[in-house]
């Protein structure tokens, strides 16, 4: 392996938060937090190297994101955790938003983190242990 690419100046990200998409062989996709203090999301351009777009998702810092399998959304939580925000990617416009109760996320995933699979939903699990699957459709 080989470095292909540095991103400079990044912010604090004590949790490592960052996730990867391939949308097809000639688009991929790097989400990773654009502030320390504000839940901002940078979205990168691995394949032409470059920044696209960067998305103010939430007022508090990001505890969570996911792309969907097929790289076209982005899911959200901050450190408050109980909404969740789903974003357009390229664009970063705001398709829709899940409220979920008063207890704080702990974390989600893409619910199929395959291609062959039919359904493009969401998990979510709470701190207190409580699982939810959602889906857009």
């Amino acid at each position: 392996m080989e470095v292909l690419h540095t991103i400079r100046d990044t912010p604090p990200n004590p949790r490592g938060l960052c996730c990867l998409a391939s949308k097809d062989e000639n688009c991929c996709f790097l989400a990773y937090p654009g502030s320390s203090t504000i839940g901002d999301v940078q979205i990168f351009d691995a394949s032409n190297l470059g920044a696209v777009t960067m998305i103010p998702a939430h007022d508090s810092p990001l505890a969570a994101m996911a792309f969907d399998t097929d790289g076209t959304k982005l899911a959200t939580a901050s450190e408050k955790g109980t909404v969740i925000r789903v974003f357009a990617i390229p664009t970063g416009d705001k398709i829709f938003e899940l409220r979920r109760g008063m207890k704080r996320l702990a974390n989600f995933f893409p619910s199929c983190p395959n291609r062959t699979c039919k359904f493009n939903g969401l998990a979510v699990r709470a701190q207190n242990g409580i699982d939810h699957i959602l889906s857009d459709a």
